[in-house]
């Protein structure tokens, strides 16, 4: 038996992001192109000799930590997109709980900022404040897009389900100066269903944290199509 090698991994930047906190997060990048982050490289990765030539690339493969995830790992896991009641494989998964707990995700980059360091602006992104990155590589589409392949149990992107806005969720977002892009963020997010898959409550309001808010929402009785945003309340008066 051969000894295995280990590494150590150097955190070359940190996200700042629209989801303060990891529930509600969609499950892939891409699926709400609307949020917003920003990665912040750290000393001494933030020469921008590092990123020269990188704004000639439209997206990117982030190589990350799941740092909100337990230190450990199983071999079966029950991914949402089967309900949540059938179990493969971990490597048969984008399940957080990965040996290594390095995750995996493609956003677009709008643009870089060298004042003061080197910051890549991002959309589409899928990952909560504070997450650790520990590679940035340009996407090829020539060699990385293979609309042929066979996509196992996620053959598609989930549906989504409408959203609505009862008059004082929406008396609240109107209020904002980002309402126009802050609608469309609830809006992609929500209408995911980040529910646990077995809970089939309608009546239960859940909370999702996006930007500097906790929005309320909870589903409708007879129509399981429809998800309602009840509420849009400060995070500082939810504290």
């Amino acid at each position: 038996m051969h000894n295995a090698p280990s590494f150590s991994l150097a955190t070359l930047g940190v996200i700042e992001s629209d989801y303060p906190d990891k529930f509600g997060i969609p499950r892939q990048p891409g699926l709400a192109p609307a949020a917003r982050a920003t990665l912040t490289l750290l000393p001494p990765y933030d020469d921008p000799l590092a990123v020269r030539g990188l704004d000639a690339f439209s997206h990117l493969w982030l190589s990350f930590i799941f740092h909100q995830s337990p230190e450990r790992w199983t071999p079966l896991v029950r991914p949402p997109r089967l309900g949540g009641n059938q179990k493969v494989g971990v490597f048969a998964s984008r399940s957080t709980h990965r040996p290594n707990r390095l995750g995996l995700s493609l956003v677009e980059l709008t643009r870089i900022e060298l004042e003061g360091g080197v910051r890549l602006v991002l959309t589409g992104c899928d990952l909560v404040s504070g997450t650790p990155i520990v590679d940035i590589k340009p996407y090829l589409p020539w060699v990385e897009a293979h609309p042929e392949a066979r996509a196992g149990f996620a053959p598609a992107p989930p549906a989504l389900k409408a959203v609505a806005f009862a008059p004082a969720a929406r008396v609240a977002l109107d209020a904002r100066a980002d309402h126009a892009s802050l609608y469309a963020l609830i809006k992609q997010v929500i209408g995911q269903d980040p529910r646990p898959a077995y809970h089939a409550d309608t009546a239960r309001i859940y909370g999702v944290r996006l930007r500097d808010v906790d929005v309320k929402f909870r589903g409708r009785e007879n129509d399981a199509t429809t998800l309602e945003v009840v509420a849009i309340e400060s995070l500082e008066k939810t504290r």
